[in-house]
């Protein structure tokens, strides 16, 4: 951690965003939801609160790209302790 605060204060206000690391990962997809990781890159993010994971992809089911056939990955962010 102490490493990442050097960089921190080393990049300034540069850093819009400290971001924060990922925990479980799940894919909702028009089949459903599961357990991983999507396929392919990441092409934009939104943050969503949520109780847990299962309520967080329950609120993607009805994403128009979900509609479109596409699939969204739903990733827990971890809060520093």
């Amino acid at each position: 951690m102490a490493a990442f605060i050097a960089w921190v204060n080393q990049v300034g206000s540069a850093l819009v965003d400290p971001g924060a690391p990922l925990g479980s990962s799940a894919v909702v997809s028009s089949e459903g939801v599961a357990d991983g990781v999507a396929d392919g890159p990441a092409g934009g993010y939104s943050i969503l609160e949520a109780d847990d994971l299962a309520a967080a992809a329950e609120l993607l089911r009805d994403h128009p790209f979900v509609g479109r056939g596409g699939a969204l990955q739903v990733s827990q962010a971890i809060s520093p302790a």
